[in-house]
């Protein structure tokens, strides 16, 4: 018995794992601990084997041993020594041979088989290991760690029942704490498979309910599910007159689950018109009533004034209603609280730059900028270089879509600063900076020496400079490169032109669309030019006839939101241009680094004004807040966090609300609808809902589907509308009206067209209007400037309202009318540039995904009808696809026949018809960028 007990004290004490190592993982011992048994290592001694001489004369197998001593199992292999326990031996794999056996043992690392010995061999290693393993049960006292587990049980199970007493939610947090114990519990004896059976057939009673926590099916986590299910139930009958009185109308069941749900983390998805807010309302009144925390322990945060007005005020009333005291409830905006955050930290209560609440702040931007233009030559130059040859993406790999018509040459191009209109976005670039540099030129002038043959028509290059009389090439590809679909033929045809050139002594400037990317065009360009006697001199205030690629507006709402997302993400100038694109010769991308060049000065001198007036912008004080309570500078009150509309939360906001709750028995409770995520100009960022729990840690992820709102039909071609977007977090929205063809579409002709379609849809429900009563009507525009098109006259009976559809969000009418639906308005072609990709933690690279939860917003916001007007044959793309998807009814001529055919060559458009000089044909609405046609007798 002594000598037993001396083993299983040189047990616990081995480098082995066992038995203090739960995880079972096996250990190289490369310290030589393994040769404590140095008898077994070395010859052919009692209780170790090795190959044969036979075996590594003629079998080649390679020295190693095997051995078994003191419950151990020693491998010697020409890499190292393994040591492992006898409860171990699974991990050793015997192939047996013809004649000889081989071993390996993978998670050893021994991952090439040893042969070499012998099959008698591997029986006596098996029949010792046997032995010493049956030796190591029958010592090994387990009642010590049974007893260990019964105390686990049992503590649980008290913990389990107090909270079911209290009716308290089993948090996370709960699970977690206890699913540790357990496992530390666990972890201090390791059994074998052959244990685990011999101790489940001794155990009974309690002893057996603690073994199956430990090592059965049964898990922490699956009990507080079960517990909390039944909460649930048991609540939503107990509760039942709280949930029917805390607001107006009775929550429904979905409503008051979210409501008892008191998870550390939970995320609450919720549909337009599914009734958020009072689902809000009743979470802070259930809080209070069932002494989760005290009123003045709950915020509630919101995105602007009129919200979280709303809130505080909803709150306080039917809170009073429900005779729970509210006193100390704080509803506030993100950024009140921030303020206020830094301002009893520090002593200094910051003030926000006047400004930035009209329009995001752009009208602070435009200051910057006009100052940076003025005072600085070279900002101008890079300014107007970006604005009028680079504001659209242009790459050798893809091109922007054709943006005009060349009647003369009967094709699709690109019209530049001139007005003429180029074959190619690349060439444009050119041209435009031609134009601003004062360089004159001829675009695809005749070649002054005949040269047509019975191969080529007469050649014209692309630019002729009449000054130097010398031409220029802009090559769409270049020796080396490979010639894709649709551009065969064109590198001889490239040779043919310069030979034209050396055969008539004329001279070529050669530039090449691979080099407009990576920045060296312009420069080469330039060289080029000087050399043949031309002096370029790029003046940003030349006059020009044409219009910019981006307007002023366009680029002042480009930098601002980059500004936004960039300090929202805390990113530096180094982080910026760490993801800058690279051209294929390593070079970076000239557009981004361009922007980033521009955004440099922009930001430093935004950041300088606001520093020399003693001011911060909305993201460095929601930085600076979230520093101070990260650092423990700022001890928040508040346990409970309410945070309503958490689609439009940037990385700023998000940082801060993580904080707040980065304490234990703190709890987050976010309500938002990425569907509805809309405001990425304004710095937010959809990853906060579509990645909550990567951000916020484990919870639970509920959903409110059925809308109090919208008809089903609406309900469904909206929501089959916004989920084509893969990233979009799925739900299936419920309701219990219904309007058959809520959404019709009316294709109008001219502007006049629009204001005649609104005005007879008006006429039309004025009419229905029964005497007494009324119904509200909203016009909601993709632009403010769409206000323009809508009719002055007032109509009976109705309520009609203009909203663009960005500030129509939260609201509802009666019927909804959107009109400019034509292609580049809604969707806008400008609201999603690549560039902000440089800023965002994650892009959403789907098209048009946030023009797409746009139009999503302006579908929701009808109770009954949507009546969408759109330009015949400019019809949008969101038009197209719904056209296509047989969804929407046509009004007018389209009315009782077929709807237009989607456009066979590019599938995005539209088959309309079109009057030529020969009658009417069929073409492609999106002309010019598709061209479409065919007669429409075929």
């Amino acid at each position: 018995m002594e000598r037993t007990r001396r083993r299983l004290a040189a047990l616990q004490d081995s480098v082995s794992p066992y038995p203090s190592d739960v995880s079972g993982r096996l250990v190289r011992d490369e310290s030589g601990a393994g040769r404590r048994a140095g008898h077994v290592i070395g010859g052919r001694q009692e209780n170790s084997w090795s190959p044969s001489i036979w075996a590594r004369h003629f079998g080649r197998a390679p020295y190693w041993t095997i051995g078994v001593a003191d419950q151990h199992i020693t491998v010697m292999t020409p890499t190292g020594v393994v040591n492992i326990h006898v409860a171990e031996r699974e991990k050793l794999r015997f192939e047996h041979g013809s004649v000889w056996v081989r071993m390996s043992a993978p998670e050893l690392g021994v991952i090439q088989p040893l042969t070499g010995l012998a099959k008698r061999a591997v029986a006596e290693f098996n029949h010792a290991v046997a032995r010493e393993f049956d030796e190591y049960e029958s010592t090994l006292d387990l009642q010590p760690f049974v007893d260990a587990l019964v105390r686990w049980w049992s503590s649980f199970q008290e913990a389990t029942r107090d909270a079911w007493k209290m009716r308290h939610w089993l948090t996370e947090e709960f699970i977690v704490e206890w699913d540790r114990s357990l496992g530390h519990t666990v972890s201090g004896t390791a059994l074998s498979t052959g244990q685990q059976r011999a101790l489940s057939a001794r155990v009974s009673g309690v002893e057996a309910e603690a073994f199956n926590a430990a090592f059965g099916d049964w898990t922490v986590r699956s009990h507080a599910a079960d517990q909390n299910d039944a909460l649930v139930n048991l609540e939503l009958i107990d509760e039942r007159s709280f949930f029917d009185r805390i607001e107006k109308t009775p929550l429904t069941d979905e409503q008051a689950r979210a409501v008892i749900c008191f998870d550390n983390r939970v995320q609450l998805v919720a549909s337009a018109g599914s009734g958020k807010t009072s689902t809000m309302v009743a979470k802070a009144g259930w809080t209070i009533r069932k002494a989760l925390a005290d009123a003045d322990e709950i915020l509630l945060l919101a995105f602007n004034k009129a919200a979280a007005a709303e809130l505080g005020d909803r709150c306080a009333a039917r809170l009073a209603n429900a005779g729970i005291p509210s006193d100390g409830l704080n509803a506030t905006t993100f950024h009140a609280f921030g303020l206020r955050v830094i301002g009893e930290a520090t002593g200094e209560k910051p003030r926000l730059a006047p400004g930035l609440d009209n329009n995001n702040g752009v009208g602070l931007l435009a200051d910057v900028v006009r100052a940076l233009r003025r005072g600085s030559p070279e900002f101008a130059a890079r300014w107007s270089l970006f604005q009028n040859v680079l504001g659209v993406p242009v790459s050798a790999e893809a091109e922007p879509e054709p943006d005009a018509w060349d009647p003369q040459k009967r094709r699709s191009g690109y019209r530049a600063l001139n007005l003429d209109i180029m074959k190619s976005a690349g060439e444009r670039a050119i041209a435009n900076w031609l134009i601003k540099a004062g360089v004159d030129f001829e675009y695809e002038r005749p070649y002054e020496v005949n040269v047509a043959d019975d191969q080529h028509s007469q050649y014209r290059p692309d630019f002729f400079y009449p000054s130097i009389g010398v031409y220029h090439e802009h090559w769409a590809l270049v020796h080396g490169q490979v010639e894709p679909p649709g551009y065969e033929g064109y590198l001889e045809s490239s040779a043919w032109k310069k030979r034209v050139h050396s055969a008539n002594g004329t001279t070529l400037i050669e530039t090449a669309a691979k080099d407009l990317g990576n920045g060296s065009l312009f420069a080469q360009l330039e060289r080029q030019l000087r050399a043949g006697g031309v002096e370029p001199d790029f003046d940003p205030d030349r006059p020009v006839p044409g219009s910019p690629l981006l307007t002023d507006r366009e680029m002042l709402n480009l930098f601002r939101t980059f500004l936004a997302h960039a300090k929202s993400n805390r990113l530096e100038p180094a982080d910026l241009r760490s993801r800058v694109a690279k051209a294929r010769n390593g070079t970076p991308d000239l557009r981004e680094s361009l922007f980033l060049d521009l955004f440099d000065d922009v930001r430093e001198e935004w950041d300088s004004r606001l520093r020399e007036a003693s001011e911060v912008d909305f993201e460095d004080m929601l930085n600076q807040a979230t520093d101070l309570v990260e650092a423990g500078k700022w001890l928040s009150p508040f346990r409970v966090v309410l945070v309503d509309e958490f689609q439009d939360a940037s990385h700023a906001r998000a940082r801060l609300v993580k904080a707040l709750v980065n304490r234990p028995a703190h709890f987050l409770f976010a309500v938002g609808d990425d569907w509805q995520s809309i405001y990425r100009f304004a710095g937010s960022d959809i990853s906060a809902m579509t990645q909550f729990e990567e951000t916020f840690g484990a919870g639970h992820v509920m959903r409110l589907e059925r809308t109090f709102r919208s008809s089903q039909e609406l309900s469904t071609l909206a929501g089959d509308f916004v989920m084509k977007n893969p990233n979009q977090l799925a739900k299936k929205v419920r309701s219990e009206g219904s309007h058959p063809a809520p959404v019709e579409l009316a294709l109008v002709d001219t502007d006049a067209g629009v204001t005649d379609a609104i005005a007879q849809r008006l006429s039309e429900l004025s009419a229905a209007v029964s005497e007494g009563s009324s119904l509200s009507v909203k016009i909601l525009g993709r632009y403010r400037y769409e206000e323009e098109l809508v009719p002055r006259t007032r109509y009976r009976g109705l309520d009609v309202t203009f909203q663009t559809v960005h500030s129509s969000k939260g609201l509802e009418a009666d019927h909804v009318i959107i009109p400019g639906l034509n292609r580049g308005g809604f969707p806008s072609t400008k609201e999603d540039d690549p560039l902000l990709r440089l800023a965002l933690p994650e892009g959403d690279d789907y098209p048009h995904a946030e023009e797409r939860r746009l139009f999503y917003v302006a579908l929701t916001r009808a109770r009954d009808s949507v009546l969408l007007i759109a330009r015949s044959g400019r019809e949008s793309e969101f038009v197209t696809e719904l056209i296509s998807d047989g969804v929407i009814s046509l009004l007018g001529d389209h009315e009782a026949g077929e709807a237009p055919e989607r456009c066979p060559q590019c599938g995005r458009g539209l088959m309309v018809v079109r009057q030529g000089r020969y009658g009417p044909f069929l073409a492609c609405n999106r002309f010019p960028a598709c061209t479409s046609k065919r007669s429409i007798t075929s």
